[in-house]
């Protein structure tokens, strides 16, 4: 009988809450937990985004906004499946999803809705409304993704 070989042994430390990113920092970092941020290679990415003085649409601004915020519920989530009775994470959950519905409402209102979901606001605002307002939106290929 052949003797078991083992290529490796995984240790996984258990996580803890401690600080986190900001929302466009955790977006950047491409996690909201800074203990988690491994660089592998350096890049010059993340300097030059910090000093340049980018130009965004008001649209642009609030996509952004939208998709960082979305970012960090993602991470929250993936957190709390194996940390279910963390309370500060939960806090910061129940925080970060009402920030999105608001954002989310915020860009339906002025731009256009983003999701099924956010149709509802423009029948909120105006109830007698016959717009479907669903195809007023630009589409991912158009260059709303920038």
């Amino acid at each position: 009988m052949e003797k078991e070989k083992h290529l490796a042994i995984a240790s996984v430390p258990i996580q803890e809450w401690n600080e986190v990113y900001d929302e466009e920092q955790a977006l950047r970092m491409g996690t909201i937990f800074p203990e988690l941020n491994r660089q592998f290679f350096a890049t010059v990415l993340d300097n030059e985004l910090e000093d340049e003085k980018l130009q965004f649409s008001r649209e642009e601004t609030m996509l952004r906004q939208i998709q960082q915020t979305g970012f960090v519920l993602d991470d929250l989530r993936l957190y709390m499946d194996t940390h279910p009775e963390d309370q500060t994470g939960l806090s910061m959950l129940k925080t970060m999803l009402k920030r999105k519905r608001q954002l989310m409402k915020e860009f339906a209102l002025e731009f256009y809705p983003l999701a099924e979901v956010c149709m509802d606001v423009i029948y909120e605002k105006n109830p007698d409304s016959e717009c479907y307002c669903w195809p007023e939106g630009k589409i991912p290929w158009e260059g709303v993704c920038k």
